[in-house]
């Protein structure tokens, strides 16, 4: 997408995208659900979300790390971007292949690793090449995502691969699919996604395979910067899905596809977030190679008072109807309402505080948010072994939730404290009053027998009103265009 564009516009854009992938992870979910049941569709995303976690340690933070250096690259030489895009490919791809190399001479392993019962190695092995594929392809989404290419990233990441996959499944209706054969349909799936994300990235950028580099930047520095968001990366998505292989490991297949169905709900609101960092986090890597500290600050601010004001909105419907969306997946699910809360406020919570994972890498505290990570990765999968035989699976979205609190909350005052940004100004402490006073009349309104329609109704009717004041000066913040 052109850098000529507003961040509104590309807001928009982002938000469609993203939210049509929502709609396809959640469809996805439904339909595995329906035609399988929690035990099979728990078989099939305890398998994916192996492979998928695997993916994330072979891509080596290379991509994060592309956010950083592909504007200094192509500052100094046009040229370099080349450059990158040789060496990233070419290191990711040699790991990648690496580790699904010894995910298949090993399936057994980890078959019983995650499963407790070696039989299902045929499922580990099938998923395999998702190690290789997905690496790359999201490699090539944030390289795009770094030259300020939001357009980019919706064919490959929000459309093809999250449509594909809804269409396979609604295709077994049809067509008698066992969990197994879907689960090779998904890897031909994420092959086919590398191969048009390669293709269409080359020719876009006229990239060509070369190792010239005009730059004082090395390969070393480079990989010295990655390695600690590789720790970042893999610990953040364990932080979202460990639950799912730990909840299999301990407990049963049907409570984990339990808990992958409420994580579906609760990360659809993450989706705002996701949104703002595309847009505005390859503008906070510009300003901080000019140390224009203030607009760093500047653009903090209008992100987190934009993802309070419109998450609030989300949170609310989510929560009117959550008993509502569980029995949506059937009988088998009733029991992840409470998870599903849970799940629902931990995301929320990251909307509120911002982007305060990304302020740290872009500022260069890359290894003190890898430790932070670690450290709320580690305390996560404490709190779901001890709190899952308590509470089942609502203990795991209990563990969730903790854990991400603390994590931005260890993120937002170190942000604080090295850059000075804040987190409650004027503009967004009016926002959180006022959503206070919605909540306090909502816990009035449901004493009484209304109907559910009509308090959503009201509700965003009422919202919409006393607030056109702040949805005024939120757009038109987000009307500013940025140059990288």
């Amino acid at each position: 997408m052109s850098s000529s564009l507003s961040n509104l516009s590309k807001i928009m854009l982002v938000f469609t995208v993203k939210a049509g992938k929502g709609v396809g992870g959640l469809f996805l979910t439904y339909v595995l659900a329906k035609k399988y049941g929690a035990f099979g569709s728990g078989l099939f995303f305890i398998t994916y979300t192996f492979a998928f976690l695997c993916a994330q340690i072979s891509q080596l933070g290379l991509g994060s790390a592309c956010l950083k250096f592909a504007p200094v690259l192509k500052n100094d030489d046009p040229a370099n971007i080349s450059f990158l895009w040789t060496v990233t490919q070419l290191i990711v791809g040699v790991f990648a292949l690496s580790m699904m190399g010894i995910v298949i001479a090993v399936p057994h392993f980890f078959s019983d690793l995650i499963f407790k019962n070696p039989d299902y190695s045929q499922y580990i092995i099938c998923a395999a090449p998702i190690i290789l594929f997905w690496s790359l392809t999201y490699l090539i989404v944030l390289f795009r995502q770094s030259l300020g290419d939001v357009s980019g990233i919706t064919v490959i990441e929000n459309s093809l691969i999250p449509w594909g996959m809804v269409l396979i499944a609604g295709s077994t209706f049809i067509i008698d699919f066992s969990v197994l054969q879907y689960v090779k349909c998904i890897s031909a799936l994420f092959g086919v996604s590398f191969i048009y994300a390669f293709i269409s990235t080359r020719k876009k950028y006229s990239l060509s395979f070369t190792l010239k580099l005009n730059s004082s930047l090395t390969v070393r520095n480079i990989l010295a910067y990655s390695l600690p968001l590789l720790v970042i990366a893999f610990a953040q998505n364990s932080l979202v899905w460990i639950n799912t292989l730990i909840l299999g490991g301990i407990g049963s297949v049907a409570d984990s596809a339990v808990f992958v169905s409420t994580m579906k709900v609760g990360v659809s609101i993450g989706i705002l977030l996701y949104t703002f960092n595309s847009v505005y986090v390859p503008n906070i890597s510009a300003a901080y190679a000019r140390r224009d500290f203030q607009a760093i600050s500047t653009l903090y601010s209008d992100i987190t008072c934009s993802l309070s004001f419109f998450s609030f909105i989300f949170m609310f419907i989510a929560l009117l109807y959550s008993d509502m969306i569980m029995a949506a997946f059937g009988t088998d699910y009733n029991d992840g309402t409470g998870c599903l809360l849970f799940l629902i406020l931990g995301n929320v919570f990251s909307c509120y505080i911002g982007p305060v994972g990304y302020v740290l890498i872009m500022s260069g505290r890359s290894v003190l948010d890898a430790v932070n990570t670690v450290a709320a990765f580690i305390l996560n999968a404490v709190l779901c072994l001890v709190f899952y035989k308590l509470w089942g699976v609502t203990g795991a979205g209990f563990a969730f939730f903790g854990s991400n609190v603390v994590l931005n909350l260890m993120r937002y005052f170190q942000c604080r404290r090295i850059l000075g940004i804040k987190w409650i100004n004027r503009v967004q402490l009016r926002i959180i009053a006022m959503q206070l006073a919605f909540i306090g009349g909502y816990f009035i309104v449901r004493q009484f027998s209304f109907n559910r329609e009509l308090v959503a109704v009201g509700f965003l009717v009422l919202y919409a009103l006393v607030n056109i004041n702040n949805i005024k000066l939120l757009l038109d913040k987000m009307k500013v265009r940025h140059a990288l």
